[in-house]
Order: C-alpha cells, then sequence, then structure tokens
C-alpha cells in the first residue's frame, strides 16, 4: 500500500539507478567485481524485448566491450548477453561461397537419356529440355529389358498422360510375372481417373490370373462409376465370381459391392453357392453390402 503513495518520478529514479554505467563495464576488468557487473550487464539487457534504438545503441556497447575486453570468462559472458539483441541480424548460409552448376550430362543409351529425362521432370524444368520426345518414349516403352520399358512407360505418364493410358492397358494384359503386374498397375492406378475409365477393356486384361486379378482391382475403384462400361463390366466379372480360391476370385468378389447393387443380389447368391471355405466368408460380405442405389 505504501508504494502507492510514491511519485512518479521516485520509480524514474529507481529503476535508472540499475542502468549499467561506463563504471560498470570497467568492473568487467577487475577479478572481485566482475560478476556482479556481469549479472548487472545481463539484467538490464533482458528488458530489451523489442528492436528500438535505444536497445540497438546498448548492444552495440556491449559488443565493443566485448571485442576490447581481455578476460575470456568475461568474454564469453558478454556473448551471452548479445543473445538478448532483440534487433534482427543478417544471417549467413552455412556455407557462404555459390555451389558450383554443372550441365547435365546428355546420355547416350536408352538407360542414361531415361534417366536424364527423370532429372528434368523432378526439376520441373520447361518441356523444350526434354532429351526425349513422346514418340521416342513411347518406343522405348517397347524395349526388350522390362526395367528400361517400365521406367519409360512411367515417364511417358507423367509427360503425355493420354498417350500412357492406352499403352499401360496393353501391357498389363502382356504380362504374367505378379511383380511385373503390379508395377504396370501401380502406373494406371497413377493415371487420372477419367483417363483410366475410358481406355478401360471390358474384357479382362491377358489371359494370366495376376494381370486378370490387377484388372479388376482396378477397374473396382477406376472404372466402377462410369455408367457407359459398367453393365459391360458385370456381365465380365460375374464368370470369375465362381472358381477356385485364388488371387482373382478374391479380387472379384471384393469388386461385387462397387459394380452391383441390390437388384442384382438373386444373381450373386446363386453365383455364391457350392464356394470353399475361403471364398464364403468374402462372399458373404460382398452381399452384405451391397448398395441399395
Amino acid at each position: 500500500m505504501m508504494y502507492r503513495c510514491l511519485p512518479l518520478f521516485f520509480f524514474a529514479a529507481l529503476f535508472a539507478a540499475d542502468v549499467p554505467t561506463d563504471a560498470t563495464f570497467a568492473d568487467l576488468a577487475i577479478p572481485e567485481k566482475r560478476l556482479a557487473a556481469q549479472q548487472a550487464i545481463l539484467d538490464h539487457s533482458r528488458g530489451f524485448t523489442k528492436a528500438s534504438p535505444e536497445a540497438k545503441a546498448w548492444f552495440e556497447r556491449v559488443r565493443t566491450a566485448a571485442k576490447t575486453l581481455e578476460n575470456p570468462e568475461g568474454q564469453a559472458a558478454l556473448q551471452q548477453v548479445l543473445l538478448f539483441d532483440p534487433n534482427p541480424k543478417p544471417r549467413l548460409p552455412l556455407n557462404p561461397r555459390q555451389p558450383n552448376r554443372y550441365e547435365d550430362p546428355e546420355g547416350t543409351t536408352p538407360e542414361t537419356k531415361l534417366a536424364h529425362l527423370e532429372r528434368v521432370l523432378d526439376r520441373r524444368r520447361s518441356a523444350k529440355e526434354y532429351p526425349l520426345t513422346v514418340e521416342e518414349l513411347v518406343a522405348l516403352t517397347k524395349h526388350e529389358d522390362f526395367v528400361t520399358a517400365q521406367r519409360a512407360n512411367r515417364l511417358l505418364r507423367r509427360v503425355s498422360s493420354s498417350t500412357a493410358a492406352p499403352i499401360l492397358w496393353e501391357r498389363l494384359g502382356k504380362l504374367s510375372q505378379r511383380s511385373q503386374v503390379q508395377e504396370v498397375e501401380d502406373e494406371i492406378l497413377r493415371l487420372p481417373v477419367s483417363l483410366a475409365a475410358k481406355h478401360v477393356p471390358t474384357e479382362p486384361a491377358g489371359t494370366s490370373l495376376a494381370s486378370k486379378a490387377a484388372w479388376v482391382r482396378i477397374v473396382a475403384v477406376r472404372a466402377s462409376k462410369s455408367p457407359k462400361v459398367r453393365a459391360a463390366l458385370k456381365a465380365s466379372l460375374l464368370p470369375l465370381l465362381k472358381g477356385p480360391a485364388n488371387e482373382l476370385t478374391e479380387a472379384a468378389w471384393a469388386a461385387v459391392p462397387r459394380l452391383f447393387l441390390e437388384a442384382d443380389r438373386a444373381v450373386l447368391t446363386e453365383a455364391a453357392q457350392g464356394l470353399s471355405e475361403r471364398l464364403a466368408p468374402k462372399a458373404k460380405a460382398a452381399l452384405d453390402a451391397l448398395p441399395a442405389k
């Protein structure tokens, strides 16, 4: 309560007494007085929370004292005080030297040309810098080496999705190894939905189990909303629901809720008769998930 009666100039005088003077900075050179001087300078520096001319002048004074002080302990203490400086400081990069820039090497083989194109695409360079044209990429998609051909397919999808879509579907039907089929399946799923649905074949792609299962999975997530091909896809999917338990029949029953409706329950129930113990629960789950419309 007694502080309320004190005039304002008393508080000003009180806080002014705590401002370090030249004598405080001189005490930094005296071992017996150094600790008290460091504490006084630190306490005063904490009061500058915003950048201002006064803060700039004060920390310049501290910076000068840190340079002229010979005592290592005092120098370290003043360097810590400078961390409270609110004025923005220019930050230099870790390595001030500019990085050397090298021109991308021009490829001479299909593999190096594809690698060059991928670097250009990753850097989002202009199409004028592409080392391969669309026609050259299409030719490389037929390369005898699967890895090279698949890389060309992937880059063709990034350069021209409309050109890559029919090529990827055709390629899916020619493969039989599951690992290769999965790579092409992933590329088809990365196509725009409209393109994947536009070029989808209404019959299972290829003759291998892996390629047919991939066709079913892609149809379920990319073409199930297309009314133009829905009827044809349902007719192609029905025969795949019967048979031994394998990758194809499981994928077919998983696609049922996406292509069929409640009105198709009778046909699907007939197809579910006589299934193995492995397929029966999947068929029941598919029938329970049939949408009404």
